[in-house]
């Protein structure tokens, strides 16, 4: 909320919406600037092109760069937003010693499975993934792990974006189609349903269905486009050049899709209840006829009050693309759609891609509202630089990882930094789990339901947790394998800011509450990985055993000063328990200290 309300203040104000023609000029439509790259005073600093974008911009204000971070805030600060997970203290130790060692860090890095894990957790955000439907019922998906999962492969895979973006969209659609590529279309299933209690008449199933491609065009369009389609449903946008008449146009491209794999547990229209098509063990959305229904402007957004007809089409703003004759199963709307999206003259999809890579690395995109280019989104800083990230994905064929490595190669992602990131959610108790030595690194498969309070289990009317009084291996993997209930988050999870997953979220909440610190002093979970962390760190001496555990935990030994505070204070504590009990005590408090929580 408080990125919204930020969002509201810092917008123009508009007395009256764009015009097409003024829309033209914004920007965020403008093809990419093939500027040179800016001349710099200090030419030393800069090591590769990325630095003299950012060097150039704070020379012209009277700035230098901030000096180089040490080696161990360095090593911890890429491997957790790399992969999410601590670098071990031997990975450390090397690190440190070696003046060579950076670029091979980030190839290994790169490399991991973990990185997938980590930055499919992104994309999983904007995909509003979830394993149950939410809403009234909130029946099990049993099938939804399979797109998160295509999603981590995908990562791993470096996959091209124009792929990754076809795929979601129209997997059924493109060449080579197969079951990863239905999977994939899952991105369009993601949204909440309420297929077991919509209403019986053709009335109610219409609206409905209204509904269910109204998240499905929302979802697509600021995704990949940064664009808020959505706003235009019932009347033109308010505040950009997009016409009610473009949202419809969208929706005759989505006009003939069908829900492929039911969710079990819903009706049809006869009270007749559905059974699993054991053979459909995907959450997609597919076309299976050439033939789309007339689409029609619903006036006031109700599919009961029809208005003009209206072909498939991108919006007015844009370059008019082409559709072809359909082919014998589908109508190929979706696919000519994806490849709109990613085609290399469409810089406002490079521009939006090239920005969330950037934020996820620096904590704020060069755009600031990664999901709005629009008027009311803010102004790029560094607009010359946003496009030269974006054209660089496009030269590298759509994949990632080379423009991950330019910028993480750069003296600006090296630079020590004024401003904190807290961990997310997920990296806070992966790094708990990795710090005690009890992270079961297993890949994939259905989701996991770890232990919850057993008060908080009544809440869950249907599709119930279950009651759990021990953890074990099975629940102690990566967070991003939980399963999502979107009536029972996991607290812990809901406490540090995870998405509801109710819509897309571009730009997780950033809040500072004092029931965060009351939950990792209080948690079962926090204090029985603390006993394991101290059982782990144990040493033929208490300095060794200290030391250590501050290695597996901040990545650093303790200075002297902290040393005699941690040794004071597990002598205090044993004089009233047992040695174990104190360094138990002692791994609870570095567990809760602002320097795990926080990456530098």
């Amino acid at each position: 909320m408080r990125f919204l309300v930020f969002l509201a203040l810092s917008a123009p104000l508009l007395a009256k919406p764009p015009t097409i023609e003024a829309g033209r000029q914004h920007w965020a439509f403008q093809p990419l600037s093939t500027a040179k790259l800016p001349a710099v005073k200090n030419t030393a600093w800069p090591k590769n092109d990325v630095d003299h974008f950012i060097l150039a911009a704070l020379e012209k204000n009277g700035q230098s760069p901030a000096p180089e971070v040490d080696p161990a805030t360095l090593i911890r600060r890429i491997t957790l937003d790399l992969t999410g997970l601590l670098p071990t203290p031997e990975e450390v130790e090397a690190f440190v010693h070696s003046s060579q060692a950076y670029e091979a860090l980030i190839d290994r890095l790169l490399a991991s499975p973990h990185y997938g894990e980590r930055w499919g957790r992104h994309w999983l955000d904007l995909a509003r993934y979830a394993d149950t439907s939410g809403t009234h019922n909130d029946l099990d998906r049993p099938h939804a792990w399979k797109y998160r999962d295509y999603v981590i492969r995908s990562f791993n895979d470096d996959k091209p974006y124009s792929r990754f973006v076809a795929e979601q969209i129209a997997g059924d659609e493109i060449d080579g189609e197969d079951e990863q590529s239905l999977i994939a279309t899952g991105f369009c299933r993601n949204g909440t349903s309420n297929d077991d209690n919509m209403g019986k008449n053709d009335d109610a199933l219409a609206q409905y269905r209204a509904d269910q491609l109204d998240d499905v065009i929302s979802t697509t369009s600021s995704v990949f486009l940064g664009l808020t389609v959505g706003c235009a449903r019932c009347h033109d946008h308010k505040t950009d050049p997009l016409l009610q008449r473009d949202y419809y146009s969208l929706l005759a491209i989505f006009n003939g899709t069908e829900k492929y794999g039911l969710v079990p547990g819903t009706q049809d229209k006869n009270d007749k209840r559905v059974k699993i098509d054991e053979t459909a063990k995907v959450h997609a959305l597919i076309e299976t006829s050439p033939h789309v229904p007339v689409t029609r402007i619903m006036l006031r957004g109700s599919a009961l009050n029809l208005g003009d007809e209206v072909p498939p089409a991108i919006p007015t703003l844009f370059k008019p693309v082409s559709f072809p004759t359909p082919a014998a199963k589908t109508s190929l709307r979706r696919k000519t759609l994806a490849e709109w999206i990613t085609a290399p003259d469409n810089a406002l999809a490079w521009r939006v891609i090239a920005n969330r890579i950037w934020q996820h690395h620096f904590g704020q995109g060069i755009v600031a509202s990664p999901s709005n280019f629009g008027f009311t989104g803010t102004k790029p800083t560094h607009p010359e630089l946003l496009d030269y990230l974006a054209s660089q994905l496009i030269t590298n064929g759509g994949r990632f990882k080379a423009l991950h490595k330019m910028i993480l190669m750069s003296a600006t992602y090296r630079q020590s930094r004024s401003s904190l990131q807290r961990m997310e959610a997920e990296v806070i108790r992966d790094s708990i789990l990795t710090a005690s030595g009890k992270l079961n690194e297993k890949l994939g498969g259905p989701g996991i339901k770890p232990r919850l309070r057993p008060d908080l289990l009544p809440t869950s009317q249907r599709n119930k947790w279950p009651l759990l009084k021990q953890e074990g291996p099975e629940q102690w993997r990566r967070s991003i394998y939980i399963y999502i209930k979107r009536q029972l988050l996991m607290p812990s999870m809901e406490l540090f800011d995870a998405p509801t997953t109710t819509d897309s979220c571009a730009m997780r909440l950033d809040s500072t509450v004092p029931t965060q610190a009351l939950v990792l002093m209080n948690d079962e979970f926090v204090e029985e990985q603390a006993a394991f962390l101290a059982q782990r760190a144990a040493s033929d001496s208490l300095e060794k055993t200290i030391q250590r555990m501050f290695m597996l935990t901040l990545s650093h030994e303790a200075d002297a000063k902290r040393l005699q505070q941690s040794l004071d204070f597990v002598k205090a504590r044993e004089a009233a328990s047992t040695r174990d009990q104190a360094l138990a005590d002692l791994a609870h408090v570095l567990f809760n200290s602002s320097e795990f929580v926080y990456i530098r």
